[in-house]
């Protein structure tokens, strides 16, 4: 332990504990305004198709740009499907053939494949992606009506049960393999990969017109309609279900609601509202038949968006001379999902642009006999299938691949020296950074040898009892003690919100609290700056913070992560992981000691490493505790082989201090 007089601490602890805390309420919303200001920025900025020419001078960049943050591209092509089925259903008009196959490698998905009793020719056929309905997904009645209604007026429907639903599930936490991020691929490419294999499996049935597919789906079925069929042409016709969003009302909206916990990933793609709004899905899905359908109320899609995307629709249509390819549903009678008026509209839809029957206009539902979900007879597998272990092996697979690029020097642009009052021996400090306000204490040492700037994930006021910041100050070095955003008096409830938000803007919200550290330590010029960070959070933030101040003297982590690979290197967590649950209640359970959703920066293995960060700077180094994916301390042995930096433990460490702390 380090051992020295802590007089000197303790009367500037009484101090700082003296001194009036922040409005944290204040603050809190400054940050999200902050983020939330720059989401609308970004979307505002997006040049917009207007016209015809626009519209098809924009699609090629456009799919490049989506297929990008989508990251699917990377898994094996084509599919190994090894499809088979598994049996069959006889009712009155149609069939169920029941389906199994896989996507990725041991990947195993149930589906059911919905047929009329008598096809004479190829049939037109309609892909199903079902929504986040977890324990029914492709069985829930409502979807069971529309297939057997479908199948009835003699479409072909494939079916089948997204990973973590159904017969796959019942596991949110599927939903959030934030991993695949570390790879460069987003959750929704996963569904879109999944959307990709059923619609591979679809064109191989001989029953199928290939010509003639289409594509629905409610809710996160109804978003990915829309990105499969902007992406692929051969989707000619397109019904996206209580699934379409102005995506700043969907940021809006969702703000208060900590975006559901962030629990589901499948809206937050990587830097997606930098270039695209739901209205460059319609450019890119335009002419081909669109039936957008919304509910009148509902909280995640809000329907004034849904008008403002359906009025741009409009005009953009009536640019391709197409304007009768377009229809609007408002549904008043019911609200998120698919219910009845609903499917009618989606029939008369289909009937017209896939059979050429009709006009468009809804067709009328008849009476609509439906299994019970969890029906014996509609199961495809003896137990349900996790999803997780394959996706895991797919992102490792790919992770082996990938080499970590050098440190591109960087700074944050230089301050203006941080305002201290001489008279004063301990004050409070507010430092500006960017939009925020950062708050801090600064306690000036008698014989100033330099400035100790220190973050604790705990909040600045615990570095009062940290040895290093006491011996620190027993030893002449002033203390700067600060919260970045999201840490202490910066602190907020919305962290899933933060996260997923940033995604969607391409940012790394570690990366810009090591901004605000790096702010802190180029505002002392002149003087001999360090940096202390512990926790996990700071310590991950302190090594953003030094490839941006280089010029740090020294620097020591406590308690955090050496490597982007420990986030999937979780032998034990990541297998807790792949639990499902028996029924719907407490689904959103993380099962695992989570790695928080914030840490993962995208691609982030083919960028710097932490270890590559930190030793962006010469500047001499001490790694305290380390700790591994598992949550577990490190053994120094192991640590040792990932960093330059000796690696100590708390407490041993006072040797390797004080030789920092007695240097000038």
């Amino acid at each position: 332990m380090i051992g020295t007089s802590w007089c000197i601490a303790a009367d500037w602890a009484k101090e700082i504990r003296a001194l009036r805390p922040l409005d944290t309420t204040a603050q809190e919303a400054a940050l999200l305004d902050d983020v939330q200001q720059r989401a609308k920025q970004a979307l505002d900025s997006i040049p917009r198709a207007r016209t015809k020419d626009d519209a098809e001078r924009a699609r090629p960049v456009l799919r490049q740009k989506l297929e990008h943050s989508l990251g699917f591209r990377q898994f094996p092509w084509p599919p190994d499907l090894q499809a088979r089925t598994v049996g069959m259903i006889q009712r009155n008009g149609y069939r169920i053939e029941k389906i199994v196959y896989q996507t990725l490698p041991g990947t195993i998905v149930a589906a059911h494949l919905y047929m009329p009793d008598v096809l004479s020719r190829p049939a037109p056929a309609i892909l199903f992606y079902n929504g986040h309905w977890w324990p029914d997904a492709k069985t829930r009645p409502d979807f069971q009506a529309f297939c057997i209604n479908m199948a009835r007026l003699g479409f072909v429907v494939l079916t089948f049960d997204p990973f973590g639903q159904g017969e796959r599930g019942i596991s949110t936490r599927d939903h959030r393999r934030i991993e695949s991020l570390l790879v460069g691929v987003a959750q929704q490419g996963i569904a879109e990969y999944e959307s990709q294999s059923a619609l591979a499996y679809l064109l191989r049935r001989k029953e199928v017109d290939p010509q003639r597919i289409g594509m629905t789906g409610a809710s996160g079925g109804g978003y990915n309609t829309w990105i499969t069929s902007a992406l692929d042409e051969r989707i000619k016709v397109a019904v996206p279900v209580v699934g379409t969003s102005d995506f700043y009302e969907q940021i809006a909206a969702t703000r208060s609601l900590d975006w559901y916990h962030a629990s589901e990933h499948c809206h937050f793609v990587p830097g997606l509202i930098r270039y695209a709004n739901n209205h460059e899905f319609v450019a890119m899905v335009a002419p081909r038949p669109l039936l957008i359908i919304a509910a009148a109320q509902d909280q995640s899609f809000p329907i004034e968006g849904v008008r403002a995307v359906y009025r741009y629709s409009r005009d953009l249509y009536g640019s391709f001379g197409a304007p009768d390819k377009l229809g609007f549903l408002e549904d008043t009678s019911a609200g998120h999902g698919y219910q009845q008026k609903k499917r009618e509209a989606a029939y008369g839809w289909f009937l017209r642009w896939l059979m050429g029957r009709g006009d468009g206009r809804p067709y009328p539902e008849p009476a609509t006999e439906t299994e019970p979900f969890d029906s014996p007879d509609l199961r495809c597998l003896e137990k349900n299938a996790p999803a997780g272990p394959g996706i895991i092996e797919a992102v490792r697979q790919l992770a082996a691949k990938d080499r970590p690029l050098p440190v591109e020097s960087s700074r944050v642009p230089v301050p203006e020296p941080i305002p201290l009052l001489r008279s004063l021996r301990v004050q409070r400090v507010l430092i500006p950074s960017e939009q925020i306000m950062l708050p801090g204490f600064y306690f000036a040492a008698p014989r100033e040898i330099g400035v100790l700037v220190a973050v604790d994930d705990r909040g600045k006021e615990e570095l009062m009892v940290d040895p290093l910041i006491r011996e620190a100050a027993a030893r002449g070095w002033s203390i700067c003690g600060i919260d970045p955003r999201g840490i202490g008096e910066s602190a907020t409830t919305q962290k899933g919100w933060l996260a997923a938000t940033s995604l969607l803007l391409n940012e790394n919200f570690i990366l810009r609290q090591g901004e605000d550290m790096a702010h802190v330590i180029r505002g002392f010029p002149g003087k001999r700056v360090a940096l202390y960070a512990r926790g996990d959070n700071a310590a991950l933030a302190a090594a953003y913070a030094i490839t941006m101040a280089p010029d740090v003297a020294w620097y020591a982590l406590r308690d955090g992560f050496l490597t982007f690979r420990q986030f999937l290197d979780r032998p034990r967590s990541l297998q807790a992981s792949f639990q499902l649950k028996k029924d719907d209640k407490d689904r959103n359970s993380a099962y695992d000691h989570e790695i928080p959703f914030a840490y993962f920066p995208f691609d982030a293995l083919r960028k710097p490493d932490i270890p590559q960060m930190l030793a962006a700077t010469g500047a001499r180094c001490l790694i305290v505790d380390p700790i591994d994916g598992d949550w577990n301390r490190m053994p120094q042995e192991a640590a040792q082989k990932l960093v330059r930096c000796p690696v100590v433990s708390a407490d041993s460490y006072g040797d390797h201090v004080r030789s920092f702390l007695n240097s000038r």
